[in-house]
């Protein structure tokens, strides 16, 4: 992607957000666009704890708390979706931005011989799960907007 499309994206975005906080009753605050910034400019999942030292390491003034906040915000507006990676209770939440890109699964890899241990994610797109979606919608009656499906396992020897 070239610079012209990823700065018209981020416009996008930001639109996308202005008009979200403005139904909303929301404040807009500059915290929000640049933390949509800093996300939609990421190339990989982020957890919240990560996206704090990132942007205090780029020297901006916002807390843990705005950032939790605003992760809220952002996945209502339907600018990123949240994952659930690891099967432990203790870990935390994973988020990716998500207003452009299409939908896509993830195969969880654990490492072996640990204790549920993230080796590798692994984002693919399988047309025969577009399949399955439309007979499920035809069976059902319903129109579905948006599915996650994960798969979880180790690498063979």
């Amino acid at each position: 992607m070239n610079t012209n499309q990823k700065e018209n994206n981020i416009e996008i975005i930001k639109d996308v957000l202005r008009q979200y906080l403005q139904d909303k009753g929301f404040r807009n605050t500059p915290e929000r666009y640049t933390i949509l910034e800093e996300i939609y400019q990421l190339e990989h999942h982020f957890n919240v704890d990560d996206l704090y030292l990132m942007m205090i390491q780029k020297k901006y003034h916002v807390s843990k708390a705005t950032i939790y906040n605003t992760i809220e915000i952002f996945l209502d507006a339907g600018l990123i979706r949240k994952h659930q990676f690891s099967e432990k209770i203790s870990s935390s939440a994973s988020y990716e931005k998500s207003y452009f890109d299409k939908q896509h699964d993830h195969l969880v890899i654990y490492k072996k011989d640990s204790d549920k241990e993230i080796e590798e994610i692994i984002e693919f797109c399988d047309p025969r799960i577009q399949g399955i979606k439309e007979a499920i919608e035809n069976a059902f009656g319903v129109q579905i907007d948006s599915h996650s499906l994960y798969f979880y396992g180790t690498r063979k020897n």
